[in-house]
């Protein structure tokens, strides 16, 4: 591991309830989803609540799986990392994953836009992109839509942090809370 990388930099005080690293996949998403439900459910976790926190869920795990830099041999000793935790008030979804240096003023920029918006601008960007018909933002075909979704269900701004690895990478940090 590159020396003074954190990968817990958002985790903060919240007690760790479910914590995965390494590759993700379709299958892991499925492993993971039944967890988090039960987990939540423990908790006492209203349905509603419980829905956006799912949903929040999925999309971080897919974003991890599509968004993660691939290492083609390189181990930089990082591997993408899915936290579900919770403090005195929340419960919170961490990921964190390698980004393209190249990449990260983009996804910067993006997260930034996002959290200047209030509800109603939230819920307005949202129902403009599922809208339209041809929507492509990224080489990997998101049009932030994830991000946008995740501010709209959490209600609380997207946290993150970049910690520079080396020239070629950084590791990324992003921190969702919703109130339990």
């Amino acid at each position: 591991m590159s020396l003074g990388i954190d990968k817990y930099a958002l985790i903060g005080k919240a007690a760790i309830l479910y914590e995965f690293e390494g590759t993700v996949d379709k299958q892991v998403l499925l492993d993971t989803l039944p967890v988090i439900e039960d987990i939540l459910d423990a908790l006492g976790v209203d349905r509603q609540r419980k829905r956006k926190i799912v949903n929040i869920a999925i999309e971080t795990l897919q974003n991890l799986q599509l968004h993660s830099y691939p290492l083609n041999g390189n181990d930089y000793g990082f591997h993408p990392l899915f936290i579900v935790g919770k403090d005195e008030e929340n419960i919170t979804i961490n990921i964190g994953n390698l980004v393209a240096n190249d990449e990260r003023a983009l996804l910067e920029d993006k997260i930034r836009k996002i959290n200047s918006l209030n509800d109603e601008e939230i819920k307005f960007l949202y129902g403009v992109i599922m809208k339209q018909t041809v929507v492509k933002f990224s080489t990997k075909g998101g049009a932030g839509l994830g991000l946008i979704d995740m501010k709209k269900k959490s209600g609380n701004q997207l946290q993150f942090s970049f910690q520079k690895v080396d020239d070629a990478v950084s590791y990324f940090s992003l921190k969702i809370t919703v109130p339990c």
